[in-house]
């Protein structure tokens, strides 16, 4: 959210889409959380072969080893472990030939990434085969991050105010018919109300 007004432009706005990877969940270790909230958009896309960025301003709290002098920077954990996670087990799952080595600050976790897919639940497991049917080539999923964190971790308020600005300038006004494709009607319940199988007189029959 933070980084709408910095993303958003006419170019991004049909693409743009959210997910939400939990930094608890990376600290935790919970590594079929992280999997269970990989949305359906972001799966179809990745797929489907598309390059799909996450932004993330992180937390100031967050430092990242820098080299001296070099002013400090902080990547998001959501993307150093969460993305890293998401990109093998995907890959590995739609059986992708080209599948990146997973490295966790410098650490090669190809073992432990391993033994974690290995450990699948079967409902999770099978939730994200469904999508190895598009045959990607690549699982392309990348992760930016604002080298100087945000400034409003934990302002509730603040996040809210800046979601309604972007939903003003992007959403049209609610109202007017609803234009579809040839072919397609619109379902609406309360057409439908007592014409039901339960609303249906019971038919007595004589003996």
């Amino acid at each position: 959210i933070d980084a709408l007004a910095e993303v958003l432009d006419g170019d991004t706005l049909a693409s743009l889409n959210f997910v939400r990877i939990q930094s608890t969940h990376c600290e935790a270790k919970a590594f079929y959380s992280v999997l269970e909230n990989l949305d359906h958009n972001l799966l179809f896309h990745l797929a489907t072969g598309a390059r799909c960025v996450v932004y993330d301003l992180g937390c100031r709290k967050s430092k990242w080893p820098t080299l001296d002098g070099e002013d400090p920077v902080r990547i998001p954990r959501a993307l150093w472990w969460g993305l890293e996670w998401s990109r093998y087990a995907l890959a590995r799952t739609w059986k992708v030939d080209a599948i990146e080595k997973p490295v966790l600050r410098g650490y090669n976790t190809v073992d432990l990434f391993d033994d974690k897919f290995r450990r699948i639940p079967k409902p999770l497991f099978k939730r994200l085969r469904y999508y190895r049917k598009f045959a990607p080539d690549v699982v392309d999923l990348r992760g930016v991050y604002y080298a100087s964190g945000t400034t409003n971790d934990g302002d509730d308020l603040r996040y809210a105010q800046m979601a309604r600005a972007w939903c003003d300038r992007t959403r049209s006004t609610p109202g007017g018919d609803l234009v579809l494709p040839a072919g397609f009607v619109e379902y609406r319940s309360q057409d439908y109300s007592g014409v039901g199988r339960g609303a249906c007189a019971r038919v007595s029959s004589s003996s």
